[in-house]
């Protein structure tokens, strides 16, 4: 290989920008150093986390971390503080009693629904089976804000769990429930095969029902819930995950509307005195369900499969719900139930102390 000789001025060049370059790296680091250093003064020396997860119940045991937020984040001066006082705890008594009878009527119907089913998966008709479970699903969709931790978690588990995660998948002994019917109307297994199923859905429903009533509901949790549970909707049926045989993504997103809208029902006593909030929320849900009812009219009367949408059909229903969920953004906030401390602002550049 030729070696070709490097210009002298070529040299000079070349050695200049290295220089630079640790120049560089040393001012960066120096940087970083100093701005980790005002960090450790500015936060406890064991900041907490900023978010819990949960993976079994992802739903209903994650929540953000208020203080350590409050800790962390710096706003502008510009950034707007709360001007309404905080909510009692005790106000939220009457909504949620009012939200479990709902839900425990909504059981009710879904017990109907199951001894249906249980008779069509006898007699081996697969369509009205599919029919039945199709209603059943539904029902258990409009209890969307009742799923906490503890036993009810563990019956949800079992009555609306997914195979994804478990040892073995679909063969999974502890895949049971609404998917595990659904997995096998959908792909051709013995209805005869699927009536144990139906047995011990029917049991755990019924079990639920029992120990709804004794749920204790944080009010925090039912106030986020009021947003969360269309999310959920958008991320888990809208797109397929959940409902990978049936494709009703649709049809549970309508029921999660209508659980919605109950929970803002139930919370208007107290939404009222939020200036401005419940009438922008109910009147973007008002829209989505109008959405929908369009949906199903044109569709013969029956809310389409996810994949029996169109693109503008889906294009408009997202935008819908964005909508909503915008607005049903605002309904946290305006239920905490206790003073937020003022975000601080960033100081000036003439106001900074410089060492």
């Amino acid at each position: 290989m030729v070696r070709q000789k490097i210009p002298v001025s070529a040299l000079v060049v070349l050695i200049v920008i290295a220089v630079g370059a640790v120049v560089v790296v040393i001012l960066g680091g120096s940087s970083k150093h100093s701005s980790a250093q005002a960090a450790a003064t500015s936060l406890p020396s064991e900041a907490p986390a900023l978010a819990t997860y949960s993976e079994r119940v992802p739903h209903a045991a994650s929540q953000l971390n208020a203080y350590a937020l409050q800790g962390t984040v710096r706003g502008a001066a510009s950034t707007p503080q709360p001007t309404e006082p905080p909510v009692s705890a005790s106000a939220f008594r009457a909504p949620v009693a009012a939200y479990k009878a709902y839900s425990g009527q909504q059981l009710k119907l879904m017990e109907n629904d199951i001894a249906r089913l249980s008779t069509e998966l006898a007699s081996g008709d697969r369509a009205a089976a599919k029919d039945a479970w199709r209603h059943a699903f539904a029902d258990y969709m409009t209890l969307g804000a009742v799923y906490l931790e503890g036993p009810v978690a563990d019956l949800d588990q079992a009555i609306d769990g997914n195979p994804g995660g478990l040892k073995g998948g679909t063969a999974s002994p502890q895949f049971t429930g609404l998917h595990r019917i659904e997995f096998g109307l959908y792909t051709g297994a013995s209805l005869a095969s699927l009536e144990p199923y139906a047995r011990r859905l029917a049991a755990d429903v019924v079990e639920l029902r029992r120990i709804l009533p004794r749920v204790q509901v944080d009010p925090l949790d039912y106030a986020t819930r009021a947003h969360e549970i269309l999310e959920d909707a958008v991320r888990d049926l809208l797109s397929g995950t959940d409902v990978p045989w049936s494709a009703e993504g649709v049809l549970g997103t309508a029921s999660g509307v209508a659980a919605t809208t109950e929970v803002i029902k139930t919370l208007a006593p107290v939404l009222k005195s939020r200036e401005g909030v419940l009438p922008v929320v109910n009147a973007q849900l008002g829209a989505l369900r109008s959405s929908l009812a369009s949906l199903q009219a044109q569709h013969g009367g029956r809310l389409p499969t996810n994949s029996q949408l169109t693109q503008s059909q889906s294009e408009q229903l997202s935008a819908s719900i964005g909508q909503t969920l915008e607005a049903l953004a605002q309904v946290p906030g305006a239920l905490e139930t206790t003073t937020t401390p003022p975000i601080p602002t960033i100081p000036r550049a003439d106001e900074r102390i410089v060492p």
